[in-house]
């Protein structure tokens, strides 16, 4: 199975996953997915037309520092993944994180995807749910889809 990490809930979303898939002895991919230019993990804004773009050494040091924390998050979710007794790789990638997702699930020919819906800026339920990530892999993956809600504070479904 493909899991997409975000770095944000990792402990929730195995919480979710090993009440739903028997995750001893699975194969489990996890993958990070680092949009496309700096900032893509960032909440820094968008530099306006006309504005001045950041220096290139600076946004080498947030090209470099989203790759680290996409380590860190990927590494939290192994060990998580480990515990449960599960065979684990990771991979790191570059680019729209729903295209990048399908692409991996068709080219590694993997029997299902798993994404997180919701999050702290979303309601749980109806068409706002989901982000865009969320969104394009629902509706464009080749295999099919586990989609994890965070239904209550206490308890995902």
């Amino acid at each position: 199975m493909l899991v997409l990490v975000n770095g944000l809930h990792n402990q929730e979303l195995f919480a979710s996953l090993s009440r739903l898939v028997r995750l001893k002895e699975a194969e489990v991919l996890l993958a990070f997915v680092r949009g496309p230019g700096a900032r893509s993990g960032l909440e820094l804004p968008r530099p306006r037309p006309g504005g001045h773009h950041l220096p290139p050494h600076r946004e080498r040091e947030l090209i470099e520092a989203e790759i680290a924390g996409g380590a860190e998050a990927l590494s939290e979710a192994e060990e998580l993944a480990r515990s449960a007794g599960a065979s684990v790789e990771t991979m790191q990638l570059t680019g729209e994180p729903g295209r990048a997702i399908c692409e991996v699930a068709a080219r590694r020919k993997v029997d299902l995807v798993v994404v997180r819906a919701g999050g702290r800026d979303r309601p749980p339920l109806g068409p706002a749910s989901l982000g865009p990530t969320a969104r394009f892999v629902t509706d464009h993956s080749p295999v099919p889809v586990l989609l994890l809600r965070n239904l209550s504070r206490g308890r995902d479904s």
